[in-house]
């Protein structure tokens, strides 16, 4: 990409493998921080007062200022550049974080709970950004932003793991005061790594009318706005099924913290299997394509698991569905992202709805559950009926194959 027809001072692009790794902690860090300190909650609650559900909602405030702050942080991208979004957006993430660490009672936790979401939303809705900057091509595009998008998925399945050792050792305030240093290093790194991708040239013009403008035009965008609602209702299930599967695995199926964990990594596997199948496939099709077999997959994962759980079937019934819905997840994330940077619109308003659909689909999917009752029946219910809708909303909204190949993009 050079940058000098535009009257701008040429300058050869980063490569890939320098930049790729730091976007990859950006994305990993805000998703990291949910569930990290999800361990020590009775402790929390302990130490600092309040009921149950103040304490735990500072897991809801987080979620909502991360769908929020997308919103938010990707037009504005749009229009001041990416290298400054970034650095502000982690330079709060961590001043919050640090903060996080010295709150004196419930209030103050979840007042900055969401405002570190709101922050750390900014790296994960730029990054996407940033690749699509960096990628004339676009199926090495879809293919690094599915990385990304593993990279998202993966991190809340790690947190819980790493909070808990974290706060056996040192409280679990450390949590905090490690994520805050994890901001600090990924802020230097940023700052010597990666330039501005964005050329003056190529950004959006006039003032926070024309940023909600840009938006508003990213969501009448027809298929951008089917992969994010696609996106936003598959995410039901996924955070209904991380807030319910320990319950299934300990309380339904009486087994040990060890078998849920061995369960929830095997599933983790599958996500993983599946992403490397999409990075594969968008080599030569259009990422729509993959999404919509992930969104199918996962609803038959769905249907499977409430019918092995409704007729007493055995465990290796349930846990092989799991397994089906981690790898029809593993195509639907990056599928869905990659979709919305592969149209005409404006890169970080396109990142903003999908990113934000997400997460604001996981604040209405992760208490559903817990209101029906967390069993696999009503889990497998809830993932059936949210990946069939989001089946159908992809049906309507996908490119036509003529439509593809005419962009010249994919065969």
């Amino acid at each position: 990409m050079r940058w000098s027809a535009s009257g701008e001072p040429a300058a050869a692009p980063p490569t890939m493998a320098r930049v790729l790794p730091v976007l990859a902690a950006l994305t990993a860090l805000a998703p990291l921080s949910i569930d990290i300190y999800t361990p020590s909650l009775p402790t929390v609650q302990t130490e600092l007062g309040g009921s149950d559900a103040l304490t735990q909602g500072g897991v809801t405030a987080f979620l909502l200022g991360i769908g929020f702050g997308q919103l938010l942080w990707g037009p504005l991208s749009d229009r001041f550049g990416r290298r400054r979004v970034v650095l502000l957006g982690v330079a709060g993430w961590t001043l919050t974080s640090g903060l996080d660490a010295l709150a004196s009672g419930p209030e103050a936790l979840v007042t900055l709970r969401a405002l570190a979401g709101l922050c750390g939303a900014a790296g994960i809705v730029v990054a996407r950004s940033i690749v699509r900057d960096l990628s004339p091509e676009t199926h090495a595009m879809a293919s690094r932003i599915g990385f990304l998008a593993m990279v998202t998925s993966l991190a809340p399945v790690v947190a819980p793991i790493l909070g808990a050792g974290i706060a056996a050792a040192w409280g679990w305030r450390a949590d905090f005061v490690i994520l805050a240093a994890l901001g600090g290093v990924l802020l230097l790194l940023f700052t010597l790594l990666v330039p501005e991708t964005l050329p003056r040239s190529r950004r959006s013009t006039g003032g926070l009318r024309a940023v909600v403008r840009g938006l508003a035009r990213a969501g009448r965008h027809r298929e951008v706005a089917g992969a994010a609602l696609a996106l936003g209702t598959h995410a039901f299930g996924f955070y209904a099924y991380i807030a319910t599967s320990a319950f299934i695995v300990e309380r339904e199926l009486g087994r040990s913290p060890t078998a849920f964990a061995v369960v929830f990594g095997t599933n983790a596997m599958a996500v993983v299997a599946a992403n490397i199948v999409f990075r594969r496939l968008v080599r030569h099709r259009h990422p729509a394509g993959p999404l919509g077999l992930g969104l199918i997959i996962s609803a038959a994962s769905g249907v499977a698991l409430w019918t092995a759980a409704t007729l007493g079937a055995p465990e290796a019934f349930w846990w092989l569905a799991s397994m089906a819905f981690g790898a029809g997840t593993g195509l639907v994330l990056p599928g869905a992202h990659s979709w919305g940077q592969a149209t005409a619109v404006a890169s970080g308003a396109a990142s903003a709805l999908t990113g934000s659909a997400q997460f604001l689909g996981g604040v209405l999917g992760s208490p559903l559950t817990g209101l029906l009752g967390p069993t696999a029946a009503h889990l497998g219910l809830v993932i059936a009926v949210a990946s069939s809708a989001a089946t159908a909303i992809w049906a309507a909204t996908r490119p036509r194959p003529a439509r593809a190949v005419a962009r010249g993009t994919w065969a």
